[in-house]
């Protein structure tokens, strides 16, 4: 296996590193807002030359030395308000998201007493910082191409944007030779840790595959082999309007090239997150910032290191898939003591571990996890049922010709049957296995499969479909799938749950936008988060009271964040 230190050197080459940036929400009358507005720390209009007053424009302030940002939203008369209990006193960089514009290097001074007023004039961006704003959504939907041809980048969001690819020079056939490179990277490869799969040499030594040459030739015909500029004009989401401007979004950044992949709130408040690279159990206070991490040992030295799937018992205990490490890591949050178990067959191949549900294990003292990869079908996609009081491991067999059921994201209902949901555009169905006779119901799609998704109330699978667009809903009660189209093209779906009330919350890894929806009326709300995040794993936060809103945690797994979305408005 080459060490990822040469192979990563010769990834940093390959692509053009750009940065991003996008276009945002407003603000409308309401007694939310209204209370928030008598009581803010800093107001301001936004408008520019071209449009005049601009709704929709994500202005954000961050303390200087602080790792915390606010956002909000301009209404429809260019006006903007951050509420006084979300900023301190200080010196703050004031920034902005609005696609086709800049802002020069803002700041503002807040004082206790009263609110500061600052008025922001963005200017026009040139043709090379608009290129830099679009989201991966946008650039699919800018670009020329089949629909079989544009879904075949989505691939690329699991390590990195598309401005990677699109800003790149590389002709057909040197693009389907990174093409192929990219094929032996490890599900939680980045740029900055490009972990490669143990046989990564092996298939590297064969030329590229017809699919491969496929892909090649497709980005070569959108990027900038050859010329100076696309040959095709650039398209950018309209900004939002309406409801979709009254939110607050916090923005938190994690230390050391953080990876954040999923976010657990626990009943403190505090938000647990996996990290997709390092071998940490990691908590974040969202009152100060602070992270705390607990290491994780390594057992397979020379594989990769991060962790997947974090979840939690009844106990309070974490735990996390440790990935390419064939762990399950546990952690005491009393006493901060780290334990592992390792998979029956931990040290064959590439064996992982990638998700595991505890949070329903009271019912029967089990946690469900799944193995992948490994050096052959018989130590891949094992299904298991691991006791928590003893770490023994049961093999729980799907029926006979159906051991190649795959499954990127288990949920377990409030009995502790556990859902398989197998990300694969051809895949057309998911399944539910009975923790007690381990009988495997399969359930029809019609198409798309599933990624991620969680239990509500009712004890109905809501799930996500990546390739398909939609979100979805099980109901076990009448056996029947409903399924809703989101209102972007190619956002790349990732997870979604309802908060038990009302709304539906989902994330997407393509548009920057997180999505949710009225389930009664159908309405959709998309808020724009403030700067290019790549969402993965969302975990909703329930009204405290009735008649009270629902919120949403999510991370960006690409960019080291954790964000919280708070709408202002039902």
């Amino acid at each position: 296996m080459k060490s990822t230190t040469s192979l990563g050197g010769v990834l940093a080459r390959l692509f053009f590193a750009g940065a991003g940036l996008a276009a945002w929400p407003a603000l409308t009358a309401s007694p939310a807002m209204a209370q928030a507005q008598r009581a803010a720390a800093l107001t301001g209009k936004v408008s520019s030359l071209e449009e005049g007053a601009m709704e929709g424009v994500v202005v954000s302030a961050k303390r200087k030395g602080s790792t915390i940002m606010v956002s909000v939203a301009s209404n429809a008369q260019g006006q903007f308000s951050f509420p006084a209990d979300r900023l301190e006193p200080g010196v703050y960089d004031v920034t902005m998201r609005a696609a086709g514009y800049v802002l020069a290097p803002t700041t503002a001074a807040i004082a206790a007493g009263g609110p500061a007023q600052l008025d922001l004039k963005p200017t026009r961006a040139t043709k090379d910082q608009y290129a830099l704003q679009l989201s991966n959504a946008e650039w699919i939907l800018s670009a020329p191409g089949t629909p079989q041809q544009k879904l075949s980048l989505l691939r690329c969001f699991d390590c990195h944007g598309l401005q990677r690819p699109i800003f790149s020079n590389k002709n057909a056939q040197e693009m389907a030779v990174t093409v192929q490179r990219m094929t032996v990277h490890t599900a939680n490869a980045s740029p900055n840790y490009p972990f490669f799969q143990y046989d990564a040499v092996e298939k590297l030594n064969r030329p590229p595959s017809k699919g491969e040459e496929d892909v090649g030739a497709y980005i070569a015909s959108i990027n900038l082999n050859g010329r100076d500029t696309w040959p095709y004009p650039l398209k950018t989401l309209p900004r939002p309007k309406g409801k979709a401007n009254q939110v607050i979004i916090t923005t938190y950044d994690l230390p050391d090239l953080a990876a954040p992949h999923d976010t657990l709130r626990d009943k403190e408040g505090n938000v647990w997150f996996s990290d997709f690279q390092h071998q940490f159990i990691s908590k974040l206070d969202p009152k100060t910032g602070k992270v705390t991490r607990y290491p994780v040992p390594v057992s397979k030295p020379g594989f990769p290191t991060g962790g997947l799937m974090i979840t939690q018992d009844k106990d309070g205990n974490i735990w996390e898939g440790m990935m390419g490490q064939a762990q399950i890591a546990k952690l005491n949050p009393k006493t901060g003591e780290v334990s592992i178990l390792l998979a029956p067959e931990w040290d064959k191949g590439d064996t992982r571990f990638t998700m595991i549900d505890a949070l329903h294990s009271d019912v029967d003292g089990k946690l469900w996890t799944k193995t992948n990869g490994g050096p052959d079908p018989q130590h891949s996609n094992k299904l298991y049922q691991v006791e928590l009081a003893t770490g023994k491991f049961t093999e729980v067999l799907p029926p006979a010709g159906k051991r190649d059921i795959a499954a990127y994201g288990l949920v377990t209902d409030l009995e502790n049957n556990v859902y398989g949901l197998d990300n694969n555009a051809a895949q057309k169905q998911i399944w539910r296995t009975n923790a007690k006779t381990g009988e495997t119901k399969y359930i029809d799609l019609p198409d798309g499969g599933g990624r991620r998704g969680h239990i509500d109330s009712q004890n109905r699978l809501w799930f996500s479909q990546f390739y398909a667009n939609r979100y979805g809903m099980y109901d076990p009660k009448t056996d029947k799938v409903t399924l809703w189209e989101l209102p972007t093209s190619y956002a790349g779906a990732y997870d979604v749950q309802y908060d038990d009330v009302k709304y539906v919350w989902g994330a997407d890894m393509s548009t920057d936008l997180v999505q949710r929806m009225d389930l009664d009326s159908g309405e959709w709300t998309s808020y724009l988060l403030p700067i290019s995040i790549n969402t993965r794993h969302i975990d909703v936060q329930k009204a405290s009271a009735p008649g009270g809103l629902s919120s949403m945690w999510t991370e960006g797994q690409q960019n080291g964040k954790i964000v919280h979305i708070e709408p202002l408005a039902p």
